[in-house]
């Protein structure tokens, strides 16, 4: 491959108009067609087959008339009296009724039931609901129980709410402008003297994300490769490259949405992954070409830096391209798109680096590094220049830091397990969610609305479970059901069963721990089919919950075997739950297939047994590290930064442990090829007083300390930008990737990896004879490739 590579960056170094003119061709095309055929991106999250899921799809076949159950755009519209008074006061009373007359007038909602003034509506319902269930049959103690637990308006009458659907598809389809009429409602409510809020699905945040990000994150980058390379002309060329790389990577995102529906999250994770890995390629093998420069001409130069530097970042990307596309493996489709659009964008990069940077750099001639800063990057200083005093090379900070690490390794692994493992110990308690009302910013009116109802009627009110029974295969014979059937004087056997199985499915969930309370709230209208709302005793996010879930899940399954019905549990809290278990159930596998397929990888780079373990283990070390940084800051709300903490977006873990996993892969392909490749060139070492290993070690670690500190940096610089975001997904991706980048490039690659080497000696390269004859060779370190070279251009006479 270092042969091939060689060829491409030679060829694009020497027919750099052709490369140049090829690339803006594309990103013109890409421009046009993204224009032609980009369609509208939503804010919905494509998610299939989860049991939720199934049963939010079984009850609307049931109950076509009730829409979707899961994604309805409703609002929760919640009142609270001044202190010391009442709702029910007179003038509190008519402040109510004024903010629902102003929706009414605006919006013309259609009549719905739970919509109007609570304190009017909340009695009728609570009437009905009385009569007609005692018309049923039911004892009148239960009836008023289920009463009670669908009162709009809590015992001391001090808070209230209604609640409505908007005339929209989907939460995230409902016009802002139908919004704002809810806020001026709302405020002048306020200017009555009440407490009005507004939560619900149908009245989440809109989607917004700042461009600033981006010019943040290359600002920074662009400084740290001044300080890289010592020169403002190189120091711009990878961010091109990236920004090339980058846009017609979002702009492939863009132009899939023709064909396929993308959630618009989705070009923002890939416009941060891409601006990062972008940046870092071009800066390898740049860095490659100014060290080959000073003994080749300029095609020379640039063909070995893409056939060694460029052999690195092909393998390098190929894992982060493979730890995103293995995201399908969580089989949730919004972060199969997120995965896939990523890794689309990686692969673009490396075809960027390995093409663009050389014909930038045939282009730029022997300007590449021209407008060098003085005193920066080893230049002399003005003062050195003026004088005409030579300028000494010191010994780097790369160089001293690795000769200490030398000295005490096994002080530095301790440090390094040591340390991580205490950030790791959150984890333990690491909790998860999707967004809801609940873990908003405690100063949104959604968050604050969820309050007040949790206040007036619970915390189980703002995430009830909708259980629904599908009575058109009971069995009449059950004896389960006997006592129920044979209360009743009239109807079919049929007929009787199949109210029997709603009121024993009722009774049942009534029993299980964790649930306030279980109602029939709806049959449809054959009569064959019911709607259970079961309210939990906490809250939606709340870590019980789950467990109430499960227990549901049991009782379920025990009402479908004694009564032959159909029974299913969904809901927003059930669906996000599932959500949650799935993902929570998929990253072990996930895990597993990464690491190993990596392991493999690095096996076949390397020829060690040791590099890949320590290489692997060493990741899940840092990712540890960075959860439980993570959880400490975000969830816990240690340091005091987070307004709102609280439990991680479910889908963060998997996704963070693909990009940091495929992220680390590139310091250590980096950063260990140089050791090897000073050690094959080298094995019996070069007579100094150190080992052939530890002797590589030094020197391939002083080669590749700079870049790879700088790239770390770049990195970490651009994910932190991302905190800047307003959506706090982005905002904790961002944090818990520049944590797991600091972790694994500073303290794992940099430190852990040369003190193990030195620790372990020889046994670091050390591979069974049979497993290297039974792998492939691939010459990433492009040993072959210069010999050749050298061969072709040997030292002149007398040379030293």
């Amino acid at each position: 491959m270092a042969q091939l590579l060689f060829r491409v960056g030679r060829w694009s170094f020497l027919n750099k108009w052709k490369v140049i003119v090829a690339w803006v061709l594309l990103v013109a095309a890409a421009g046009g067609a993204t224009l032609a055929l980009m369609k509208p991106m939503t804010s919905e999250y494509s998610i299939k087959g989860t049991p939720a899921i199934d049963a939010t799809y079984r009850a609307m076949e049931l109950f076509p008339e009730s829409g979707n159950p899961a994604n309805a755009p409703s609002v929760n519209l919640v009142f609270q009296a001044p202190e010391g008074q009442k709702l029910s006061d007179p003038a509190n009373y008519v402040a109510v009724q004024e903010v629902v007359d102003y929706i009414n007038t605006h919006l013309n909602l259609e009549p719905q039931q739970r919509w109007g003034n609570p304190l009017d509506v909340s009695p009728e319902i609570q009437r009905q609901v009385i009569d007609q269930f005692t018309s049923m049959g039911l004892p009148a103690e239960t009836a008023r129980q289920d009463a009670d637990n669908l009162a709009m308006v809590n015992k001391d009458e001090t808070v209230a709410y209604t609640t409505f659907d908007f005339d929209a598809e989907s939460p995230y389809s409902v016009d802002p402008a139908d919004k704002d009429v809810v806020t001026q409602a709302m405020e002048l409510g306020r200017s009555k003297g009440l407490t009005v809020e507004a939560g619900g699905a149908g009245f989440g945040d809109e989607i917004a994300i700042n461009s600033t990000s981006e010019i943040i994150g290359l600002a920074v980058a662009f400084l740290v490769l001044i300080f890289t390379f010592g020169s403002l002309v190189s120091a711009g060329m990878p961010l091109i490259s990236a920004v090339v790389g980058v846009g017609l990577g979002a702009m492939g995102v863009m132009i899939a949405t023709h064909w396929v529906e993308l959630n618009d999250l989705t070009p923002v994770l890939a416009v941060m992954i891409g601006l990062a890995v972008g940046i870092d390629y071009a800066l390898f093998i740049m860095s490659r070409y100014r060290q080959e420069r000073s003994r080749m001409d300029g095609p020379d130069a640039a063909g070995m830096a893409v056939g060694t530097a460029g052999s690195s970042v092909v393998f390098a990307g190929a894992t982060v391209f493979i730890a995103l596309f293995a995201l399908i493996i969580a089989r949730i489709g919004f972060l199969t798109a997120m995965g896939l659009a990523a890794a689309g964008t990686v692969a673009m990069a490396v075809l960027v680096a390995l093409t663009l940077v050389p014909a930038v750099l045939g282009l730029a001639g022997d300007k590449a590094f021209a407008g060098r800063v003085p005193g920066v990057a080893g230049n002399p200083t003005r003062a050195q220049t003026r004088v005409g005093k030579r300028h000494r090379q010191r010994t780097t900070l790369g160089n001293r830091w690795v000769r200490l690490v030398h000295r005490v390794p096994a002080l530095i692994m301790a440090g390094v397990v040591l340390s991580l493992g205490a950030l790791a110990a959150p984890v333990l308690h690491m909790e998860l969610a999707l967004p809801a009302d609940t873990t908003s910013n405690p100063d949104t009116t959604q968050r604050r609305a969820a309050d007040l109802l949790s206040a007036g009627f619970g915390p189980g009110v703002n995430g009830p479970f909708l259980v629904i029974v599908n009575g058109q295969d009971v069995n009449p014979d059950s004896a389960a059901l006997a006592p129920l059937v044979n209360s009743q004087p009239e109807g079919s056997p049929q007929d009787k069963a199949t109210l029997a199985s709603f009121l024993y499915a009722t009774d049942k969930l009534k029993q299980v721990g964790g649930v306030k309370h279980a109602q029939l709230v709806g049959l449809n209208s054959e009569g064959t089919a019911a709607q259970i709302m079961v309210t939990p005793t906490t809250a939606p996010t709340d870590a019980t919950t789950v467990g109430t879930a499960t227990a549901l899940r049991a009782a379920n399954a025990e009402i479908a075997d004694a009564t032959g019905v159909e029974v299913g549990m969904t809901g927003l809290t059930a669906v996000q739950l599932d959500i949650t278990e799935r993902l929570e159930a998929a990253m072990g596998p996930y895990l597993a297939v990464v690491v190993g397929l990596a392991i493999v990888l690095l096996l076949v780079v390397f020829r060690s047994i040791m590099v890949p373990l320590v290489a692997g283990l060493g990741f899940l070390l840092s990712v540890a590290a960075a959860f439980g940084v993570t959880v400490a800051v975000w969830q816990d709300g240690l340091t005091g930064l987070v307004s709102a903490p609280g439990p991680l977006i479910s889908f963060m873990p998997i996704f963070l442990i693909g990009v940091t996993f495929g992220l680390a892969m590139d310091y250590q392909v980096f950063l260990v090829t140089r050791m090897r490749e000073h050690y094959i060139r080298h094995p019996q070492g070069t007579g100094n007083q150190y080992t052939p290993v530890d002797e590589s070690t030094i020197i391939g670690f002083t080669k590749g300390a700079r870049v790879v500190t700088a790239a770390a940096i770049i990195m970490i610089a651009v994910f932190v930008a991302f905190i800047n975001q307003p959506l706090p997904f982005i905002q904790i991706f961002g944090f818990a990737l520049a944590a797991g980048i600091l972790f694994d490039a500073f303290f794992i690659r940099m430190s852990l990896v040369p003190a193990t080497m030195f620790l372990m000696g020889r046994a670091t390269w050390w591979m069974p004879r049979w497993l290297d004859r039974l792998l492939p060779t691939l010459d990433i370190e492009g040993t072959a490739l210069e010999e050749e070279w050298e061969a072709r251009h040997p030292e002149p006479a007398g040379k030293v």
